[in-house]
């Protein structure tokens, strides 16, 4: 009895070959591979007929932080796929031997936050030998080496004699990362079992890196019944699903760290060995390039072949191997300075920094579209959940190759009572990120007023089941087991993702609204609670609680959303109400945020939600009014600050004269504009309900000379553009009387002028303002 472990590389075409003729020739009676322990019990789901590449998806969360999540792709060529199928056929005892991979997961790979283990890097002498060799063996990069040495076919006795020396090369004595120990150990353990389990050979296929360690570790374990690995607790803690996967997924030039660059070259060569390759390759190239319409000739189609057999020659190839071809396309077809490296060359993604002749050859050999699982393939619950809510809410997905007329979109009418359920079904599952519910539009058709966005009661969706629609619903099982359990984890974290973000806070906060998740108050709450601390924009926050409070103020059509907005509006109240208090100065770059902030407590206190925000009435007006009776406060905030106290009856009996006596004190020159626009936005009936208030701006008016104001009309003309017509009318009513105007000349004041005259008389008064306006400002 013998015990064998071979290193391999993942999704190598030149190891899986290797594994799959020492299975056969040597019928071992146990087959050890790197992969999820968790997946032993279910090893009969990989051994369908499914369409590769296939992926095992494995996901583990932990509190307050995003899943962990992991994929392990298997292609027709990968080392792992090929020792299961060729075990399973000679039937050989067959185990996954690895660490389930939610949990290795949550093991750090390194030691401190700045990815050093004892001042290196994880892996550094990897990174040295593997630099060393290509200087060595005049390679361009790691992936021109390995085909270097191992995909040229040489025979299994050669190719096994070179990887056993390579993989110990580049191990070393390097001890691993704490993550690779906690894996090999567990590796280690299962060989031993193995070992006394069996009466034959046994044989173990792991990545290259771990088969010095485990080759080591292995005699060093007690005898031990078989490894048990821990088994999640449910089905939101982690999990493991087969799920389908894409070729561009496995590329590594699309980040794909274990993956070989071109994934569907290296299946040619599985198919058709690297003479049929070849040809593939040049024809895949030629007709991607042609359709892209790049000038590619067929005398440099020929060059590009004798080309590339020059280079293999010259390279000690047999056959032209993928680097050759690529190398061959760039001395024939590119004929200016690069301004980068080959793509193929380095282990960077594929971007638009690259030639795009370059590009689209590495597209043509990484290959299109993906696999498929058979139908017997276990699913995780959200995907029947999924299903059994759009059957019960007659929501059909369409295809994606529906066009014109037979794509109808779906349109939601919260109105309808019928319509909550479809709404929040559709909004749940875009809160998964699923690529197939599209939210196109809402809108307010017939409205009898103009609506905020948010209370828009009309939504237009598109809903289709494309390519993707399975491989996300198995990933978001993530999130939890049913639809709705997932959008609530889900949008949980996009909370939390937002940081100080308030923008993103009330959006979030939205999105729970329109999903139905009206109970998850205190959970976004408190994730906003946590980052508001950090959020100093007032304009900001006021933006996000005015948008709440509307929301409040409409009940959503027939939904109360008070529970769910409250807690959110008491933080950004609270915070709100401490900036407002450091507000100094006379500044007015602010001057917006400062009367939409006081806003925001004007409507609190209509709405009666302050208690239930968490701020008391009594305290909450002597701190308005503490502002508006200071000096130090800018007069914008002053002005919607006392309307703020006013309107809620916080002045007692002499309010009437304090705000006289407030208005009086304002410089009209500098600050009266300011102050009015303040005032009127939370209070007009101040103006139109009394003549005190219009008899004090009067007064005020009265005293100033031409130039102060010509300074100060602007402001006061944008405080007096709070007041509708009818309420301007009600104004110069006042004012004629104030002025002493007999009934004739009222009448020429307040009549309405209509037609073009007018249009060019309120253009020549305009054009005469700005330039006294442009005069003064030069004249200072």
């Amino acid at each position: 009895m013998t015990v064998r472990v071979i290193g391999v590389r993942h999704h190598s075409p030149a190891c899986a070959r290797l594994i799959q003729h020492v299975i056969e020739r040597e019928k071992p009676a146990a087959v050890l591979i790197e992969g999820p322990g968790d997946f032993n019990p279910r090893m009969a789901e990989l051994l369908l007929d499914h369409t590769l590449p296939v992926a095992l998806y494995s996901y583990a969360n932990q509190q307050d932080q995003s899943p962990a999540q992991c994929w392990f792709p298997f292609l027709d060529y990968s080392p792992e796929w090929v020792a299961l199928r060729s075990a399973h056929q000679v039937g050989a005892l067959l185990r996954f031997i690895d660490l389930p991979h939610w949990q290795y997961r949550a093991i750090s790979d390194a030691a401190d936050a700045n990815g050093t283990r004892n001042g290196l890097q994880p892996r550094s002498r990897y990174a040295e030998v593997l630099q060393l060799m290509c200087q060595r063996f005049g390679c361009d990069g790691s992936h021109a080496l390995w085909d270097h040495l191992f995909e040229g076919e040489p025979d299994d006795d050669a190719l096994q004699q070179r990887l056993d020396i390579y993989f110990d090369e580049l191990r070393g004595d390097d001890p691993g990362t704490p993550q690779d120990q906690a894996r090999e150990q567990q590796m280690a353990r299962w060989v031993a079992w193995a070992q006394q389990r069996v009466t034959g050979d046994v044989l173990v296929i792991c990545g290259g890196w771990h088969k010095r360690a485990i080759e080591q570790l292995w005699p060093l374990q007690p005898a031990a019944p078989e490894p048990v690995s821990p088994a999640p607790t449910d089905v939101r803690a982690a999990g493991c699903y087969l799920v389908p996967y894409e070729y561009r997924q496995v590329d590594a030039l699309g980040g794909y760290s274990s993956g070989m660059q071109s994934p569907i070259f290296y299946q040619w060569v599985w198919q058709a060995g690297l003479r049929g390759a070849g040809e593939q390759a040049l024809r895949h190239i030629t007709q991607r390039l042609r359709s892209r319409d790049v000038a590619f000739s067929t005398a440099e189609m020929m060059a590009m072949r004798s080309a590339q057999q020059s280079l293999a020659q010259l390279r000690g190839h047999a056959l032209p191997l993928r680097g050759d071809i690529l190398d061959a396309l760039q001395s024939t077809v590119i004929k200016e300075a690069l301004d980068a490296p080959a793509p193929w060359a380095s282990q960077g993604l594929l971007g638009d920094q690259h030639h795009p002749v370059l590009r689209e050859a590495l597209l043509a050999l990484t290959g299109e579209g993906g696999g498929t699982l058979h139908t017997d393939t276990p699913l995780p619950p959200l995907v029947h959940d999924v299903a059994a809510r759009l059957a019960q809410c007659e929501l059909v997905p369409q295809s994606p190759h529906q066009t014109g007329k037979a794509r109808q979109n779906i349109i939601i009418d919260r109105r309808r009572a019928a319509d909550l359920p479809r709404a929040h079904t559709l909004w749940q599952l875009q809160l998964m990120g699923l690529e197939g519910a599209k939210l196109l539009e809402t809108r307010a058709p017939h409205a009898a007023r103009q609506l905020p966005a948010a209370l828009n009661f009309e939504e237009h969706w598109s809903l289709i089941k494309g390519e993707h629609w399975f491989a996300n619903l198995i990933e978001a099982a993530a999130y939890g087991a049913t639809l709705e359990s997932a959008a609530r984890n889900r949008l949980t974290q996009l909370t939390a993702q937002g940081q100080a973000d308030v923008a993103h806070a009330a959006s979030c906060l939205l999105k729970a609204v329109r999903a139905g998740l009206l109970d998850m108050g205190d959970a976004l709450g408190r994730q906003l609670e946590a980052a508001i601390p950090a959020a100093h924009d007032l304009a900001a926050l006021a933006k996000a609680a005015g948008l709440l409070l509307q929301v409040v103020q409409a009940g959503f059509w027939g939904q109360d959303t008070r529970a769910l907005l409250e807690r959110a509006l008491s933080v950004l109240a609270s915070r709100m109400l401490w900036l407002l208090e450091a507000r100094q100065g006379t500044q007015t770059r602010q001057m917006q945020a400062d009367v939409a902030a006081v806003s925001v407590f004007d409507s609190l206190l209509r709405l009666q939600l302050e208690a239930s925000a968490g701020l008391s009435r009594s305290a909450t007006l002597a701190t308005l009014l503490r502002l508006a009776r200071s000096s130090q406060s800018p007069p914008a905030l002053r002005g919607a600050a006392l309307a703020v106290v006013y309107v809620h009856d916080a002045l007692g009996d002499q309010a009437g004269q304090q705000i006289l006596a407030l208005v009086r004190a304002v410089p009209p020159r500098d600050e009266l504009g300011d102050f009015l626009y303040g005032l009127f936005c939370c209070a007009r009936m101040l103006a139109t309900e009394s003549d005190a208030i219009v008899g004090a701006v009067h007064e005020a008016l009265e005293s100033m000379g031409s130039d102060d104001f010509l300074v100060a009309l602007p402001q006061l003309r944008a405080a007096f553009a709070w007041f509708p017509p009818r309420e301007r009318g009600a104004l110069a009513q006042r004012v004629a009387a104030l002025l002493g105007l007999s009934a004739h000349e009222q009448s020429g004041l307040l009549s309405l002028h209509t037609g073009s005259q007018a249009l060019l008389d309120a253009k020549r008064i305009e054009a005469q303002a700005l330039a006294w306006a442009r005069a003064l400002e030069m004249d200072v």
